[in-house]
């Protein structure tokens, strides 16, 4: 009893001290918001021209944001590394007992990386995006005299039930039914004032950092973490999968995945709603503002964001080693902390990739850098999906589940990634949209459009010239 408390007053004490070191920092995130939303109020009003084609067709390189496909395309293929770990392993039925297997020092090095880098940091990214593209497709629906409200209901009911069979079919970490439903309640906010959007956007993250940390006043005997009760419990889990994943027909396969990967998945992801939702909040707002039309304007503020993410990111990638290494004993709390420093602390590593992106953007070498990335953002679903497709279809399909070592997996990761970069250019030189988002487009607008050649509408705008 007497080492629970001890162990309950570090770990307190541990995140109290992170907590007060973030929270300030976290502050002088929120001045700069400020100083972004005041500076856009003074900006002239930027009225939109007469020459806007009156019709519906897909939005092509004309009216896209080259930046906004780079981080698509960057957060679309940092998720990849982190989901193959799923995908080629029972490594899901670990972490959802909060213990780690007894791995090889490779897998515990490589899982180290990934967790530390990309896991909890690059859904944040897309979760921001989306929330700028759904204030583009309101803003170029309402041009036109669409419905807006009904049009995007329609398309995030599209994207769930993609979503839905994504994750019932190839991967039970889908983020797309996610996005639907979190998505649906950005109509909630279209018409309030851009004010009200941020301060909405920082309450939520900031409540959702503090209920997350209150989550350590549990008793230790109620977490019941890393106990050998759990190990087993994984141990036997994992077993079964790698059972029916070698021996098991698809009908066993799919009966498997759905009564012990995607229903309590389903059942626990609600974790990360509210920060996902303050990020969604937090990009229909800078879509608002333009920050991404308008670069230049906003440079320096985004070195503001770097400069602070970057010390706050320092503190939480060094913790994070600490723990996972464990330097500190903290026990049961040991998986609790992960979690707080991954999923919860993880969005202040997207404000540094973001702001590093975005900066990198404007010099000549980085422009020419990051180019190829835009066709890969350009036709995002397709490429997120497709990984998952050809991940079963190795690991399951070919029967390597569970038989290479995470190294040996990032190295596959590089070839899936190189390919969709090379496939992505290829299409979008031909293209005006990729296969998934034309389906997508189609059942959306309830009609049947050909993706058109993407050289019927090539016409560089203020967003795609080069840095002067």
């Amino acid at each position: 009893m007497d080492q629970d408390r001890r162990t309950i007053a570090f770990a307190g004490f541990f995140v109290a001290i992170h907590l007060k070191d973030m929270a300030g920092l976290s502050l002088r995130i929120i001045f700069l918001f400020q100083e972004i939303h005041y500076s856009s109020i003074m900006a002239p009003d930027k009225s939109i021209g007469k020459d806007v084609i009156m019709n519906m067709q897909p939005t092509t390189t004309t009216d896209r944001i080259s930046l906004i496909d780079i981080l698509r395309g960057l957060a679309v293929f940092g998720i990849f590394f982190v989901n193959v770990i799923f995908l080629s392993s029972p490594d899901l039925f670990y972490q959802r007992n909060s213990v780690l297997p007894d791995e090889s020092a490779v897998n515990q090095g490589v899982r180290l990386v990934i967790d530390m880098f990309l896991t909890g940091r690059c859904y944040p990214i897309l979760s921001l995006l989306f929330g700028v593209g759904f204030y583009l497709f309101m803003r170029r629906a309402e041009q036109k005299g669409k419905r807006v409200f009904k049009l995007f209901s329609r398309r995030m009911l599209i994207l769930f039930l993609i979503g839905i069979a994504h994750g019932v079919f190839f991967y039970n970490g889908d983020v797309l039914h996610q996005y639907a439903l979190l998505g649906s309640l950005l109509m909630l906010f279209y018409r309030r004032k851009d004010k009200t959007i941020l301060r909405w956007a920082i309450s939520i993250l900031i409540l959702f950092l503090v209920m997350f940390s209150l989550s350590f006043l549990q008793p230790a005997e109620s977490l019941n973490a890393g106990s050998a009760a759990n190990y087993k419990i994984a141990e036997d889990s994992a077993a079964a999968a790698i059972e029916v994943y070698h021996h098991g027909n698809y009908g066993e396969w799919l009966n498997f995945r759905i009564q012990h990967e995607v229903l309590p998945n389903l059942a626990s992801e609600q974790i990360g709603y509210p920060s996902m939702f303050a990020m969604m909040l937090l990009g229909f707002y800078f879509g608002r503002i333009g920050v991404f039309e308008n670069m230049g304007k906003y440079t320096g503020l985004f070195r503001k964001i770097r400069n602070i993410s970057s010390i706050v990111s320092v503190i939480v990638v060094v913790s994070f080693a600490c723990t996972r290494l464990k330097f500190f004993a903290l026990g049961a709390y040991q998986a609790l902390l992960d979690q707080f420093l991954i999923y919860g602390c993880g969005i202040f590593l997207s404000f540094l990739y973001i702001s590093f992106i975005v900066l990198l953007f404007q010099k000549p070498i980085g422009h020419k850098l990051l180019q190829p990335l835009k066709f890969v953002g350009q036709m995002s679903l397709t490429n997120y999906i497709m990984q998952s497709v050809v991940s079963v279809v190795f690991f399951a399909g070919l029967n390597f589940y569970a038989k290479l070592d995470f190294l040996t997996v990032t190295g596959y990761c590089l070839i899936v990634i190189a390919v969709e970069i090379g496939f992505s250019r290829w299409w979008m030189n031909r293209f005006s949209l990729g296969p998934m988002e034309w389906v997508w487009r189609r059942l959306t607008y309830g009609k049947l459009e050909q993706a058109r050649p993407a050289a019927a509408s090539v016409v560089q705008t203020a967003s795609d010239q080069r840095p002067r």
